[in-house]
């Protein structure tokens, strides 16, 4: 256990003190809640989802909800990337403990035993690290299994848990899969009934929605396959909660500070869900059905971030799908605020939408065609030609946006040498044809290995080797660099432990609390008798997944459909599948395509 100190609490201080926003309630006949960000403050104050569900607990009357960050971080890094926290190969975790202070709220600098409920926010799974390492240093066992009556219940939500919870699951109480909104009054009633934590666990286990880890048992093969999962008077698998009316309630930026990367920024969610049906995405499986909020809705809090901020950020999956996006980024204008938008859908770019960011002050559009040749975009099912990505970017450039950030996946399921090639020449010919209307543009390339998602399309796929995938990095650097396009890569072998997580079971937790750093964990699976190629590799499209305790609502036969239909198409051998007769004849249609191309 870590201890309180002085600058710990100085710091936390400092932060209050240039916040706007931030919400200060008395704890008297309230459930004190702490909501964990398990990585730095400046990455987690820049997730929208985070400070949605802040807003989410103040709102409620019998919550007090304060945030909890991970610093300094076990793994993870102060910026988006992620790194390690020491480099000390003599490092250990009780050298940790001693040397650092115990985790602090913002808002009143309480360390986490204070508190009656510990929530944490898990939107990606390097961040699984650090749940066990803040509970540590708060004098909280890590493992569910070895806490007491008077720890507080520990429970988590997220896009990373509600794809698949496992990994962490033994450190957990309870796992909210999906949407909070949904639960909020289901909450307020478990913790108000009761101060018992194994009487509140138990009520929890009845909220629709709710997974509590403890119910369900997991029997394991010898070769490290599920033979069965039993649940204990609960549902199996537990669905996804979806808010249905998202006009209901506002999603929006909760707490400002000038401390962090979007800190001139104040974020608007437009959209929930994305209908694109990339076959790769987690987010486009685990977020239907797609609602759109109406635009006198999004009006009515632009111009509440107008009251902080001038740059309104709109935020979703697929942002330039909402059906009345140009109408809202007129009456955004007029308004006066200068406009930032996420997830541009290539196809949908007008002239309109580049002069709209381009008034507002943007120098730089973000596309991402995901694969270089129209095959590979075909298997991943992301529905962009050729012609459509290389007239975005002339769009962009002809409208006076100088800089393009062109994002790929490399690895993907069936990807060859010359899928690769062709990526580099299309990152080429896009600078190119921007250097037509303005002789300083600039193109950027940011290239991120494959990871297979549970709950997606390519979850029974095999993770490129990291040889492979470096190579085809070096590839695109080489062809790139000349023409002095900027290439930047995430590191094929921290992504391949980012897999291991996305589709592993509970026996990673008791790893994971043994891990001190990254490069250590693999080793560190050897030693307890997991092999981490069992969950890189290929995986039975027709065993169990470890992840089958939870459901996004997507039929699993649609999901094998996908599968079979992405395989066909790129001409891979499409394994037995146990499918409903329409959806087997769409895969041998996709296969006998894949085989005339």
């Amino acid at each position: 256990m870590g201890r309180i100190r002085t600058q710990d609490v100085e710091v936390q201080r400092k932060r209050l003190a240039r916040e706007q926003g931030t919400v200060r309630k008395d704890w008297g006949g309230r459930v004190p809640t702490a909501l964990c960000y398990p990585n730095s403050y400046a990455v987690g104050m820049c997730n929208l989802g985070f400070q949605s569900v802040y807003s989410q607990f103040n709102s409620a009357r019998d919550f007090v909800c304060e945030r909890v960050f991970a610093e300094p971080v076990l793994i993870g890094s102060t910026s988006a990337g992620r790194g390690d926290w020491t480099g000390d190969d003599r490092y250990s975790i009780q050298q940790r403990l001693l040397a650092t202070g115990e985790p602090l709220s913002v808002e009143s600098q309480r360390p986490l035993s204070d508190f009656g409920v510990v929530a944490f926010s898990l939107s990606f799974e390097l961040d699984y690290f650090n749940v066990g390492d803040m509970l540590r240093r708060a004098g909280i066992a890590p493992l569910a299994a070895d806490r007491c009556d008077t720890d507080p219940v520990v429970i988590a939500g997220g896009p990373a848990v509600s794809g698949n919870p496992e990994p962490v699951a033994p450190m957990l109480d309870a796992v909210i899969v999906g949407e909070v909104e949904p639960v909020m009054n289901g909450l307020q009633d478990v913790f108000i009934g009761t101060s018992n934590r194994w009487e509140q666990i138990e009520r929890l286990s009845r909220l629709p929605g709710v997974y509590v880890p403890a119910k369900y048992r997991v029997a394991h093969a010898p070769d490290g396959r599920i033979e069965g999962v039993v649940a204990k008077d609960v549902a199996l698998p537990v669905q996804r909660l979806n808010a249905r009316n998202v006009n209901e309630f506002q999603t929006m930026s909760a707490v400002l500070s000038p401390d962090i990367e979007l800190g001139d920024m104040f974020l608007v969610e437009m959209t929930r869900g994305c209908a694109r049906g990339c076959r790769f995405c987690l987010a486009g499986y685990t977020s239907l059905p797609v609602r759109h909020r109406n635009v006198d809705h999004l009006m009515e809090g632009v111009k509440q971030g107008l009251q902080y901020r001038k740059r309104v950020g709109l935020i979703s999956a697929a942002t330039s799908d909402h059906p009345q996006l140009e109408q809202l980024l007129e009456r955004m204008l007029e308004a006066g605020a200068n406009v930032s938008l996420s997830s541009l859908r290539i196809d949908r770019i007008t002239p309109f939408l580049v002069e709209a960011l381009v008034r507002s002050g943007t120098r730089t559009i973000t596309l991402a065609p995901e694969a270089g040749s129209q095959r590979m975009r075909d298997v991943i099912n992301k529905r962009l030609t050729h012609e459509q990505i290389v007239h975005a970017a002339e769009l962009a450039g002809r409208g006076g946006i100088p800089n393009v950030k062109l994002y790929f996946i490399v690895g993907l399921p069936g990807e060859t040498d010359e899928d690769v090639r062709e990526l580099a020449a299309l990152s080429g010919e896009i600078l190119q044809r921007t250097r037509a209307h303005n002789r300083y543009a600039r193109v950027s390339v940011n290239l991120s290995p494959h990871v297979p998602k549970a709950q997606t399309a390519f979850q029974w796929e095999a993770m490129a080797d990291v040889a492979t995938t470096s190579e085809r990095i070096k590839t695109v650097q080489r062809t790139l660099g000349p023409l002095g396009i900027d290439v930047r890569f995430e590191a094929p072998a921290a992504q391949r432990v980012q897999a291991i997580l996305a589709r592993g079971d509970r026996r990673l937790a008791p790893v994971m609390l043994e891990t001190q750093r990254l490069q250590q964990f693999e080793a560190n699976m050897q030693r307890a008798g997991l092999d981490p190629e069992f969950y890189l590799g290929t995986m039975d499209p027709n065993g169990i997944m470890p992840w089958a305790m939870v459901s996004t609502g997507v039929p699993e036969w649609y999901l094998k459909q996908e599968f079979g239909r992405a395989r066909g198409l790129g001409g891979q051998e499409i394994p037995m599948l146990e499918l409903p007769p329409k959806a087997a004849a769409v895969v041998e249609a996709a296969r006998l395509a894949g085989s005339a191309a």
